[in-house]
């Protein structure tokens, strides 16, 4: 499977393209439709230079795209990976929470998993870019053009926030409810061994707390590098 005509006119759209080298927002020297490999400043292409080098340089996303799915995408799908792959690279992709959900079939956290890669790096600081929130959502929509999630094909639905994400939720029950468990055993061997102290019930609590917030923590760092 390769790009479609369609998928190489919405990526070309999502590009854009520039004949003269500029730095892209990580200031990085890009040219033509997000050409960077050997890209320096004072660097001039045709239009059909860029053509011909956009076909040539989308050969090795498409084979990445090809090989992380195992073969199993649509077209639309496809030309949404590859496009993806195109902006976050081929290693991003392939290592994506993107990717586990397409392979097993979840097609609606794919598309959600997508959303998250909106980020770039100024100055050391990793910042929200509005361009890659468009981008990412046309590449959601366009993933589920072939797709019937919950009725509504161009509909991708946002990540949840940290806190209120069902793995935390459900991991920080977990952890109250063990916390609480171990506050019973421990009161009750409180009873028979006087020298525990009335110290014994916050430094559980500090437990538990430290806890949920380890998993929030883990929750947040998962959510930076895309996975879900």
């Amino acid at each position: 499977m390769k790009m479609s005509p369609e998928g190489i006119r919405r990526l070309k759209k999502r590009e854009g393209c520039k004949l003269k080298a500029y730095r892209d927002q990580a200031r990085v020297w890009t040219i033509g439709y997000g050409f960077t490999l050997g890209v320096k400043e004072g660097d001039t292409m045709t239009q059909e230079e860029c053509e011909a080098r956009l076909l040539a340089e989308l050969v090795p996303y498409e084979q990445a795209v090809r090989i992380a799915t195992k073969g199993q995408a649509t077209q639309s799908e496809f030309n949404a990976l590859v496009s993806f792959a195109w902006n976050v690279g081929i290693d991003g992709m392939k290592t994506s929470s993107v990717i586990r959900a397409h392979n097993r079939g979840d097609k609606a956290a794919a598309a959600r998993a997508m959303g998250l890669w909106n980020k770039i790096t100024v100055g050391g600081k990793k910042v929200v870019s509005d361009g890659l929130v468009w981008r990412r959502a046309d590449e959601g929509a366009e993933y589920l053009t072939d797709s019937n999630v919950g009725g509504m094909p161009q509909a991708v639905e946002p990540p949840k926030s940290v806190v209120t994400s069902s793995t935390v939720v459900a991991s920080g029950t977990a952890v109250i409810a063990m916390a609480t468990q171990v506050a019973e055993a421990f009161g009750k061997l409180r009873g028979s061994v006087t020298e525990l102290g009335d110290w014994l019930a916050p430094v559980l609590g500090l437990v538990a707390v430290a806890a949920v917030g380890y998993v929030i923590y883990e929750r947040y760092r998962n959510r930076e590098r895309g996975a879900i």
